[in-house]
Formats: C-alpha cells, sequence, structure tokens
C-alpha cells in the first residue's frame, strides 16, 4: 500500500541526514545554528540536547548498593 505524496514534501538528502547527525554529536543547543540552517534541515525536531555529544557525557557513573552514584566531584567545588 503507498501513501499519498503530501503537496508540500521536499526530498532529503544523505547530506540532510549527515549535518543533523553532526548536529546533535557537536552542539549543545539550537542557538549555536542560524535561523536558515534551523529551518533547512528542521533542526527543531533533532533533539540537540547535549546527550549525543560525547564531551558532554564522558563517565557514567555505577550505582552502589544503596542506589547512590558515590561521590560526584563536581559537589566538592562548593565546599
Amino acid at each position: 500500500m503507498m501513501f499519498p505524496e503530501s503537496a508540500s514534501a521536499k526530498a532529503v538528502d544523505k547530506e540532510w541526514h549527515k549535518f543533523r547527525q553532526s548536529a546533535r554529536e557537536d552542539a549543545f543547543s539550537l542557538g549555536a545554528f542560524s535561523e536558515n540552517d534551523i529551518i533547512r534541515y528542521n533542526l527543531d525536531t533533532a533533539q540537540i540536547t547535549g546527550e549525543d555529544n560525547p564531551r558532554t557525557y564522558m563517565f557514567t557513573r555505577q550505582l552502589d548498593v544503596f542506589g547512590r552514584n558515590g561521590v560526584d566531584i563536581r559537589d566538592l567545588k562548593d565546599r
């Protein structure tokens, strides 16, 4: 069964997908992109949160027996 094509549908190419993927891996928010890029690559639906950026989440700590993550050294800066 084929679905009817929308009149406003645009063809997407390999570059479109690559740009969105690199945006998720390199950026932390939409503020890093121009308005033209946001519209052209539909970046407001790309879920750019920084989670896919490997520099953001380098370490996932294991839970201890009490269900805690242990000591977070980022909390020690306030002491």
